[in-house]
């Protein structure tokens, strides 16, 4: 399988090597990276890229992305500039260069000693997992972390009326042979958690906890839980069906994997949760900044899940269903009575780019 690894970033890269050094030692050879700058990204940037050990690595600067995205002009004038939603133009490229396993990093993401990229080739194979399901519709996959002092928390964008609520609802685990559409993996020290929770208390994860089976766990189709964009794999027919808003603040990545849960229940398929593992050194974050961007997300997404789960799919492909899910979305989410103007300006905007993302795919022929 041919593997690409994506980031967008405003500083020179250099994690990449770690990257590069780890999936040389562990015999990988189909592997390339793909840079998505930003207006803020130093020039040396492009130098650096092409350092980067063992495999190829091709750096977009802002003037490469207007070229690449000229057959897509609706696309370039969507994506914001000082924007990591950039990483769709990333994500774009390995998909039209071939990439069998698309996997998403963060710039503070460290890599550690596993097989970073074979643990992530689970995404799009069949794969044998303990699988979760539960009466309530949604499991906490963050419960399998082990935190200091015992504390307990939710991944960010896990919707808030069904936290705190475990007790009113049976979870079975059962041993199942599926196919993973995604392979989220998780973190060690700063876990991706919302910034109320943030600013309530200081979170470090250690690793696993006692609960954890052992393997990478699957939420069995119709029991969901959000994945973000750091450390997660998708399959290559994925790619088409996952857009990135720069128009829904740090939803982005949430909405994006409720989206492409709907339709890997639609063909029966899972998300896959646990490793590999990266080390995230958190970049400085404005906590209150965070909680702006979050506000809109944490308010609307129980109602946008409703809605997405309320669609019926009949589509063949990912492709097919992410464009049934564009134009069914309007009527199964309509604007609240007290809605403010920048959640309907979310709404528009993300329904707006879902109509881009889909028409680019159409044009590059996907079925």
């Amino acid at each position: 399988m041919k593997t690409t690894i994506v980031t967008t970033t405003i500083n020179i890269p250099i994690l990449l090597v770690k990257y590069a050094q780890n999936a040389q030692r562990y015999g990988h050879k189909d592997l390339d990276f793909v840079v998505a700058g930003d207006r803020k990204s130093p020039p040396e940037t492009a130098d650096f890229c092409k350092s980067v050990p063992h495999y190829p690595c091709v750096y977009l600067d802002i003037p490469a992305q207007r070229e690449y995205l000229s057959r897509f002009p609706e696309l370039w004038s969507h994506l914001r500039f000082d924007s990591i939603q950039r990483r769709n133009i990333g994500m774009l490229l390995a998909y039209e260069n071939g990439a069998d396993v698309v996997i998403t990093i963060d710039d503070d993401n460290f890599v550690m000693d596993q097989d970073f990229v074979g643990l992530h080739g689970a995404a799009g194979s069949v794969r044998e997992l303990p699988t979760y399901r539960s009466t309530s519709g949604w499991f906490n996959v963050c419960s399998f972390l082990e935190a200091d002092h015992g504390v307990e928390f939710y991944h960010r964008g896990y919707p808030r009326k069904m936290r705190w609520n475990e007790e009113g609802h049976s979870v079975t685990c059962s041993q199942g042979a599926r196919r993973v559409v995604a392979n989220a993996g998780l973190w060690l020290d700063n876990p991706d958690i919302d910034a109320l929770t943030r600013m309530e208390r200081q979170l470090a994860v250690r690793g696993f906890n006692r609960k954890w089976p052992g393997s990478n766990i699957a939420l069995y189709p119709g029991t969901w839980s959000p994945f973000d964009s750091q450390n997660t794999a998708l399959m290559r027919d994925a790619v088409p069906a996952y857009f990135l808003s720069p128009y829904t603040g740090r939803y982005d990545d949430i909405w994006g994997s409720y989206i492409l849960t709907r339709i890997a229940e639609h063909f029966k398929d899972v998300v896959s949760y646990g490793e590999p593992l990266v080390r995230q050194e958190r970049n400085p974050h404005d906590l209150w900044r965070d909680l702006d961007m979050e506000r809109n997300g944490m308010i609307l997404t129980d109602d946008f899940c409703a809605a997405l789960r309320s669609i019926p799919l009949t589509g063949a492909t990912y492709h097919a269903c992410f464009g049934e899910i564009a134009a069914a979305l309007p009527p199964a989410w309509a604007e609240g009575p007290k809605w403010t103007g920048s959640q309907k300006e979310w709404r528009s905007k993300l329904i707006e780019g879902m109509a881009i993302w889909h028409s680019v795919f159409e044009e590059l022929g996907v079925g």
